[in-house]
C-alpha cells in the first residue's frame, strides 16, 4: 500500500490552514470564478465542492445557487469554511470532514460539482473522478483544477531549487504535478466515465512586494514547505530560512516579485 506524502495527509493542512486562507485564497479565488463561469450551475442547483479547503469556491457560488455541500479532509479548513458561512449568514452551506475518494452522498444527488487544485493530490485520483461523477445527476457537470507547469526562471521553481539546494544539495526533480497537460486531464476525466469533456486554461497573477514577502507567504501556506519548517527547531529553521531567502535575493533581485500562473480547468458530464 502507498504510504501517503506529508501534503496527503490532513495535519498538513491543518498547520497551513490561516496563512492559506489569508494569503492564498484571494488569489485562488480567481480561478474559482472561472471554473464556477465554466460549470455554469443554475439558480436552484446542488452543488458539491471536494477537497474545499477553507471554501474558497464554496464560499463564493453559495450565493448564487441553491445549496452548496462542501468537503475536505482537514479538520481546521472545515471549521474555518463553516465560520466564514455563518458569519456571512450562507445558511445554504454544509460543511463536513470527509475522504474525498469516499463521498458520504448518494449516487445522482448534485447538479455539479467541483475540485480545485484538491483532487491532483489525493492518493487514488482515479478512484476520486469516479466518485465525483457517481453523485452526479445524469447531465451533470464536475470541473476539475490542476496546474500546468511553471517555466524555468518562475519564482516558485526558483524557490523549489533554492530550497532543494540549502537542504541537501542539487537532489532529485521537483515535484510533478498530475493532471498538468490538457491531454493528461482530459483522458482522466474519460477514464472515469465523463463526456463532452472541454479543457481550458485560466492565467492569473501573483504579486509580492519583494523576496522576503515572497518567502513569507511561502513559508506560512504552502503545503509543500510549511510542514518541513515546522518540523525543525527554531534554530535550524532560522538557518535555513535565511540561507533561501539569501539565494533567493542573489537570483530574483531586491524588488517587486511577479509573475504568472495557469490553471487547467477541466470540465466532464455525466452522461444517462
Amino acid at each position: 500500500m502507498t504510504t501517503p506524502a506529508t501534503f496527503q495527509q490532513p495535519t498538513a493542512w491543518d498547520s497551513v490552514e490561516a496563512g492559506y486562507t489569508d494569503l492564498f485564497a484571494p488569489v485562488l479565488a480567481r480561478y474559482a470564478r472561472a471554473a464556477v463561469e465554466l460549470a455554469g450551475p443554475d439558480r436552484d442547483a446542488r452543488v458539491l465542492d471536494v477537497a474545499a479547503g477553507p471554501g474558497t469556491l464554496a464560499l463564493l457560488v453559495a450565493p448564487e445557487v441553491g445549496h452548496v455541500s462542501a468537503l475536505d479532509f482537514s479538520p481546521v479548513m472545515i471549521e474555518r469554511l463553516q465560520a466564514a458561512a455563518s458569519l456571512r449568514g450562507l445558511g445554504n452551506v454544509e460543511a463536513v470532514v470527509g475522504d474525498g475518494q469516499a463521498l458520504p452522498y448518494a449516487d445522482a444527488a448534485f447538479d455539479v460539482a467541483f475540485s480545485m487544485f484538491g483532487l491532483i493530490f489525493f492518493l487514488d485520483r482515479a478512484l476520486g473522478l469516479r466518485e465525483l461523477r457517481r453523485v452526479l445527476r445524469s447531465g451533470g457537470r464536475a470541473v476539475v483544477g490542476s496546474w500546468a507547469p511553471l517555466d524555468p526562471g518562475t519564482p516558485p521553481v526558483v524557490l523549489s531549487e533554492c530550497l532543494r539546494a540549502a537542504l541537501a544539495g542539487p537532489g532529485g526533480p521537483p515535484l510533478e504535478l498530475p493532471l498538468a497537460t490538457q491531454e493528461a486531464m482530459h483522458d482522466a476525466l474519460a477514464d472515469a466515465g465523463f463526456e463532452q469533456i472541454v479543457v481550458s486554461r485560466a492565467t492569473h497573477e501573483f504579486v509580492a512586494a519583494d523576496v522576503d514577502a515572497f518567502w513569507a507567504v511561502h513559508a506560512r501556506a504552502n503545503v509543500l514547505l510549511a510542514p518541513l519548517l515546522n518540523g525543525r527547531a527554531a534554530e535550524a529553521r532560522e538557518r535555513l530560512a535565511a540561507r533561501v531567502v539569501g539565494d533567493l535575493r542573489d537570483r530574483l533581485g531586491g524588488g517587486e516579485i511577479r509573475y504568472s500562473q495557469t490553471a487547467l480547468l477541466g470540465l466532464g458530464v455525466r452522461g444517462a
